[in-house]
């Protein structure tokens, strides 16, 4: 069983986010969890979260680049899910193989749903990341964008000039135009 810690909001508003995103400073509160969140989950070939020391042509990530993944609102992410969920937390993840990392991550009571994370890719662009492989294009968001499947639940991809965004839903199935507007809401909150 891995354990994660959770930076819990503390009093943050909405401004207080935007500036965190922008790399200010910001006051956390952190509890260590026992448990497996959906952001430990094992790494897999079309894992759209792999780790930057996975071996393989698409293993050019570097996670993390900036502080804080939630770009979306619970209401933005129960839009996606089709049904209510608890604001989002940044969660530290501390896997079994000893790897740290974090991901944004959405529960419904307590059980995590959804995830999002955040890469720079080292070669390329991250749309070229995007378009490489067997993935289902999504039109019209973003630089590129595309839907997969993956051991844990439909993700989508998408890319901007700078940044790629993996958004990991489980157990539910969004239609294209909840991807679309998840990721156009997502894309809008990136640092510039």
């Amino acid at each position: 069983m891995s354990r994660y810690r959770r930076r819990v909001r503390c009093g943050w508003v909405p401004v207080l986010v935007a500036a965190v995103l922008l790399g200010g400073a910001s006051a956390a509160c952190t509890a260590v969890v026992p448990g497996t969140p959906g952001a430990a989950a094992p790494q897999v070939a079309d894992d759209p979260s792999p780790s930057p020391t996975t071996a393989g042509p698409r293993s050019a990530l570097v996670a993390d680049p900036i502080p804080d993944e939630c770009l979306l609102n619970a209401s933005e992410f129960g839009a996606l899910v089709g049904g209510a969920v608890r604001p989002p937390e940044e969660a530290t993840v501390d896997r079994g193989d000893g790897s740290r990392g974090s991901s944004c991550v959405v529960t419904a009571g307590s059980d995590p749903i959804a995830m999002i994370n955040v890469y720079r890719v080292r070669t390329g662009t991250p749309a070229d990341y995007v378009r490489a492989g067997g993935r289902r294009l999504l039109a019209g968001v973003g630089e590129a964008a595309a839907v997969i499947d993956t051991a844990a639940g439909p993700t989508l991809q998408v890319a901007s000039p700078a940044y790629l965004v993996t958004i990991l839903v489980s157990g539910h199935r969004p239609a294209d135009e909840a991807w679309r507007a998840a990721a156009s809401a997502a894309l809008s909150r990136l640092p510039a």
